[in-house]
């Protein structure tokens, strides 16, 4: 995960400065990029349908799943839960997803770095040792060995980057989708936050759950807050879950009622979209998880390939772009 963050810092720059300097997501530098409609429309329908699997359903589930171990709430009502509140936000109009997003991802964010650090405290002679096995296990002959073999590591890098790629979507031009309704007229300023966005969502906010877990000694999360706080750790946990499940499906209907608009200029089928998107909670709430990840990983990276063919045809933009920072040192 950290070494497709390593990358994924680099395209996130690129998505971020590219919007902004074209004033439209990934479809639009799609489309400049390529001199046509193609690859646009189709990044614009993998992102739809992209925005049920790893941005609706696999978030109620694991919300979901959650409020049913540590309570026995079934799963289905937190799924409508979240599609009701989605539903509202949603036909309040775009300016309430992004009030919401901006206000909900901050503090929810907030809220779990805080519990992680209490755990880490709790558990602070581990977190050296932690971070050394981390490496050790990474870098380990053994490890190398079944690199040469293409087995362990070749795992290790699909499931990493793939996991790595659902927290920060870059390379996948979803997030750009966001960035070119920042307000912010320099792309590269905008570029620069793009970078930042990866950073913290996945190299830190990521690695403080896997220190968690790996401090504590436990086999999960869940697990690390119950042992520090009790009967507590379950009720932190689970409105954690909910708030992050909350705030991707918010984002993720956004993205793809952007992207349907892009297809379709009709207002009866994004109102078809957003009853559609809010029945699919409540369908991913309990349904079975492996499904909904191999649908999931399948239009994530149909989405990456025009993106990046098209990123690679803009470098020069991008560099440019990157080159004015110099200028300005």
């Amino acid at each position: 995960m950290w070494a497709g963050a390593f990358f994924g810092m680099m395209l996130k720059f690129a998505e971020a400065a590219l919007a902004v300097k074209y004033k439209g997501g990934a479809m639009v530098y799609i489309e400049k990029a390529f001199g046509g409609k193609f690859f646009a429309v189709l990044w614009c329908f993998c992102c739809v349908l992209a925005s049920f699997g790893g941005g609706n359903m696999i978030q109620t589930n694991a919300a979901g799943s959650v409020f049913k171990e540590s309570f026995g709430i079934p799963p289905a009502f937190i799924g409508i839960l979240i599609a009701v509140l989605t539903g509202f936000v949603l036909f309040c109009g775009a300016k309430t997803v992004l009030k919401t997003s901006s206000v909900l991802v901050p503090a929810m964010a907030l809220i779990y770095v805080l519990g992680c650090f209490s755990v880490l405290f709790i558990f602070r002679e581990n977190v050296f040792p932690a971070l050394k096995s981390i490496f050790e296990s990474a870098f380990e002959p053994f490890s190398l060995g079944g690199g040469i073999l293409g087995i362990i590591t070749s795992k290790a890098l699909r499931t990493g980057i793939s996991k790595g790629t659902f927290t920060h979507e870059a390379g996948m031009g979803s997030a750009s989708l966001a960035h070119c309704e920042s307000g912010e007229s320099s792309p590269l300023v905008q570029g620069c936050w793009g970078i930042i966005e990866v950073f913290i969502d996945t190299i830190f906010v990521c690695s403080l759950t896997a220190l968690v877990i790996l401090s504590s000694g436990f086999s999960s999360a869940e697990s690390a807050f119950c042992s520090c706080f009790g009967s507590f750790g379950d009720v932190f946990l689970s409105v954690s879950m909910f708030l992050f499940a909350l705030a991707a499906v918010i984002g993720w209907a956004f993205y793809g009622e952007k992207a349907l608009g892009h297809i379709i200029k009709n207002k009866t089928a994004v109102v078809f979209y957003r009853i559609l998107f809010c029945f699919a909670a409540v369908i991913g709430s309990f349904l079975e998880l492996p499904l909904i990840w191999n649908i999931t990983d399948i239009f994530n990276g149909l989405m990456i390939f025009p993106n990046l063919m098209a990123i690679i045809i803009l470098s020069p933009e991008v560099l440019k772009i990157a080159r004015k920072k110099k200028e300005r040192q």
